[in-house]
């Protein structure tokens, strides 16, 4: 089921970045034969990059990103088209900030999905208007953080550290 996913990723002239579970076997350039991911990345703080035949059945030839951090229980296994030295396993990680954006695109106010829209021309045009209206939004958004923080510091009173009191009209 992966296999036809990807290749239908790549056939788009796109770069997949999928996350795959530890099950399954994957063989190297360099070995023999398939052997588990599971055994890929054993302790905190490994990671391994290198081009791949991934599962046994319905293989796939690919770059595998290993990688296991703190703060997780298993480790990130991630497969791509793209060469060990251009991928970066890091990226899969701002998925999450990429579904957020998403989320602000359609429903959280610029309202993609009322548009209706089918003409990839067209679509393109709007995509761009979207961009930088984005760009616009985050620029104002931290100025306002930044005006924000500012008036929230000059409030605070000063606090006398031997009592815990704030110290007004000293």
């Amino acid at each position: 089921m992966l296999r036809w996913f990807y290749e239908a990723i790549v056939a788009l002239q796109w770069h997949p970045f999928m996350g795959i579970n530890a099950q399954g076997y994957y063989q190297s350039k360099l070995s023999c034969g398939f052997v588990p991911l599971k055994g890929l990345i054993t302790a905190l703080g490994q990671s391994w990059a290198g081009m791949i035949t991934c599962f046994k059945n319905n293989s796939l030839q690919c770059t595998l990103l290993a990688r296991w951090d703190e703060d997780y229980s298993d480790p990130w296994l991630i497969l791509t088209d793209l060469e060990p030295d251009q991928a970066e396993i890091l990226w899969y990680g701002m998925g999450s900030w990429i579904e957020c954006m998403f989320k602000d695109i359609k429903r959280g106010g610029l309202q993609w999905h009322l548009t209706r829209i089918s003409d990839p021309k067209r679509a393109e045009r709007v995509w761009l208007a979207i961009a930088v209206a984005t760009l616009w939004l985050v620029s104002v958004g931290g100025k306002a953080d930044d005006k924000l923080l500012a008036s929230s510091l000059q409030l605070a009173q000063p606090m006398d550290n031997s009592t815990g009191q704030s110290r007004i009209g000293v």
